[in-house]
């Protein structure tokens, strides 16, 4: 294990590690562009170049590795002119749009300006390159080429990590661009990630862009419920609204962010959110809607169903399952699924598109039930009068419902998720408006944190089936979501 000295600092590192990545141990922070973590080594950008003693020039920190007794300066004057030099060629033909450029606030450019350059420009504004801009390239992304550097990351992230290759470099020296390869386009699933990892605003997001500064955005660390995978992510919001999420890369589980996970958060402000409730197609006031809801499970009594759902929290199918137990006091509930588990395209996306299906089995094991196969047999045969369940846990009995006579009672964040036929919809916050726990296909535990608040009037399920069981004289005793997870086990 080499021991080298950086600005005066020592440390003893791994064979194979590089000059950049030791630094970082020591918290000397170099600057780069080309560099990213998940990707291969370019070093074309020479941002990161250091001084080596007995080198006999700049060497790129990114792609040299460590050797013993190596001293290394980061900030001697060599570096400090080479960085503004670096600076100077990459912002020769750059455009100055930085106030319409919604990469402002977290430019590369702008911040390695501030910090090792301020230096006047020496080039004439009317000997500027002309390039493409604006240019829709994909479903997610407009790319800007006069605003390229040329860094590659996102050339690298197409070939590296979704393996698709749409993008490459055109042409030779200062004629280079970055374009589309010939019949393709970028739509790989995975495409918003590349307005992430480019340093300058070349890629923007088709979704995000001059949606809000990125300045006046509060960030919040939640998780994603798009799938199983359960990635983690940062909301980005400001004055209740969410504007985009992003990955908050971790070991356990991501690094990058699919593009459905993404725009998740789009259901929030989605013309068909649900703030009333829905008796038969009429829209009616929460109360109004649970004293029907209500109602109709009275009538029921005896021959009422519960089903869980893999798409809510702990919390929510714990109260669920106490609603069955103590208020409705039936048999007949179910929180038994099972759903193929695993990444099915190498990278995040879930076999299982419920995000939750682990975090059901520790209520069924507190509180039992029946499976699904059992409760799909009683709602056929016609011994089931009225079934509560979630909205796409419905989905899952179909077939069972289609000639049963059935009633069906739904919980709900959108209209569109509701079940044709349902009679009664009850709406509830999303886990971007209330905390929730979930528990991913590798078993680990993740905590909603939500961003924003829910429309007035509109609570976390476990409030909704508190309040339900209370119209039918039975008081469960749920004051908050942890009221709900008393002896589940996990």
């Amino acid at each position: 294990m080499p021991t080298i000295t950086i600005d005066g600092k020592s440390i003893e590192v791994e064979k194979g590690t590089t000059l950049l990545a030791a630094a970082q141990k020591l918290g000397i922070y170099i600057p780069r562009y080309c560099y990213h973590p998940k990707l291969s080594i370019s070093g074309n950008c020479r941002m990161c170049l250091v001084e080596v003693e007995k080198a006999p020039k700049l060497l790129t920190a990114c792609s040299t590795e460590a050797a013993e007794g190596m001293v290394v300066r980061t900030t001697s004057d060599k570096v400090k002119a080479a960085r503004r030099d670096v600076l100077e060629y990459l912002l020769i033909n750059h455009p100055l749009d930085c106030p319409i450029c919604d990469q402002a606030g977290e430019c590369g450019l702008q911040d390695y300006y501030m910090d090792y350059s301020l230096a006047r420009s020496r080039f004439s504004m009317a000997d500027k390159v002309r390039r493409e801009k604006r240019r829709p390239i994909g479903p997610n992304l407009v790319l800007d080429n006069e605003r390229c550097i040329l860094c590659t990351r996102c050339v690298r992230f197409c070939s590296e990590v979704t393996k698709t290759s749409e993008l490459e470099v055109m042409n030779r020296g200062d004629h280079s661009y970055i374009d589309l390869k010939e019949g393709k386009a970028l739509d790989n699933g995975y495409s918003l990630n590349i307005a992430d990892i480019c340093p300058v605003g070349a890629f923007t997001s088709r979704d995000f862009r001059f949606k809000q500064r990125v300045w006046f955005l509060k960030r919040t660390k939640t998780v994603c419920l798009g799938c199983a995978t359960g990635c983690l992510v940062e909301a980005h919001h400001n004055e209740n609204v969410i504007y985009r999420l992003v990955p908050d890369p971790n070991p356990e589980t991501n690094t990058w962010l699919c593009d459905h996970g993404r725009l998740t958060y789009k259901a929030l402000q989605a013309g068909d959110r649900l703030k009333k409730g829905v008796i038969k197609n009429g829209l009616i006031e929460l109360e109004p809607a649970l004293r029907e809801a209500a109602t109709r499970i009275d009538e029921a009594r005896g021959a009422v169903a519960v089903m869980g759902s893999p798409w809510l929290s702990i919390e929510d199918n714990a109260a669920l399952a106490r609603l069955a137990r103590d208020s409705v006091k039936t048999g007949d509930y179910c929180f038994d699924f099972n759903f193929e588990q695993g990444i099915k395209d190498g990278i995040l996306i879930n076999k299982d598109q419920a995000p939750n299906t682990a975090g059901v089995r520790p209520v069924k094991a507190a509180y039992g039930g029946i499976s699904m196969g059992e409760l799909a047999g009683r709602i056929a045969s016609g011994k089931i009068k009225l079934l509560l369940t979630e909205a796409r846990a419905a989905a899952l009995l179909k077939d069972a419902l289609k000639d049963s006579g059935t009633r069906v009672v739904v919980f709900a964040a959108n209209r569109g998720e509701i079940p044709a036929g349902a009679y009664a919809t009850l709406p509830y916050a999303a886990y971007f408006e209330t905390p929730g726990t979930f528990i991913n296909y590798q078993g680990l535990r993740r905590r909603t944190t939500p961003p924003v608040a829910a429309p007035e009037g509109v609570k976390p399920l476990w409030d909704v089936v508190n309040k339900l069981a209370s119209y039918s004289g039975a008081s469960l005793g749920l004051d908050s979501g942890d009221d709900a997870l008393k002896g589940i086990s996990f």
